[in-house]
């Protein structure tokens, strides 16, 4: 039976952890599946080929082959699919080989700031998540909005190995966009931050975005409205004659 057959759900999300790491695949569909709404099945699949976790644009562009690989396999039997990195690896190339939803986490975050407060700041994983951050958010048009954006320099492999310390280091580093800054949103820059998501909420006073959750409930709702990204401008059809070797 097709894993995706008509009688699981009417809806379905597919979720690629743009990784090597089938440890996450378990504890993402279960995250996941919680978030969603009833008439819809989460499907989570990584990389067969890749790097282990995303830090760098050499991480990124290695992540690309099987992250395309999947969108164009997977794509006829789902409604939507979320890259699950707030570097967006792939996003636009997925664009042009599909017309169903994909989404990012970083550019669905950084849009959804937008309505919560006049600016926002982006606590991120590594120092130099810092200019890559302002990159992206000049990428797309709202480096007016960001407040700041701060490296808290802890790999993304070792958010979760001491949580307490971790979410200190977040909170700490928002309190200075807070004050500082004068940011209005916090956004996490990192989806490994989802499970300190809650911790931080607690103890800061603005709104807190975990981009992972924000990112599936954004393709969740596309769908239901029946919208989707134009292709034809900015997105073209992927020409799949001149590429070889895959």
């Amino acid at each position: 039976m097709n894993a995706y057959s008509e009688k699981e759900s009417r809806l379905k999300i597919l979720i690629i952890s743009p990784v090597v790491s089938q440890e996450l695949l378990k504890d993402d569909k279960e995250y996941f599946q919680g978030l969603a709404d009833s008439e819809t099945n989460v499907v989570v699949m990584g990389l067969e080929k890749g790097p282990t976790s995303i830090e760098t644009f050499h991480d990124a562009v290695y992540a690309g082959p099987d992250i395309l690989r999947l969108v164009r396999e997977k794509s006829d039997v789902v409604d939507a699919i979320m890259i699950n990195c707030f570097a967006d690896p792939g996003v636009d190339a997925a664009r042009e080989m599909t017309d169903k939803v994909v989404l990012g986490p970083a550019e669905t975050s950084m849009s959804v700031a937008l309505h919560l407060g006049a600016k926002f700041s982006v606590i991120s994983i590594l120092p130099n998540t810092t200019p890559w951050v302002r990159w992206q958010a000049r990428k797309l048009g709202v480096e007016s909005r960001l407040a700041s954006a701060i490296g808290i320099d802890v790999p993304v492999l070792d958010l979760e190995k001491g949580p307490e310390k971790t979410a200190a280091a977040i909170v700490e580093a928002a309190t200075v966009a807070i004050e500082r800054d004068r940011a209005e949103v916090i956004v996490l820059g990192c989806t490994g931050m989802a499970a300190l998501a809650e911790r931080v909420r607690k103890q800061l006073c603005v709104p807190v975005i975990e981009p992972a959750a924000v990112t599936f409930k954004m393709a969740e709702l596309l769908v239901k409205l029946g919208l989707r990204h134009h292709r034809g401008g900015l997105y073209l059809t992927a020409s799949y004659d001149k590429i070889e070797g895959y």
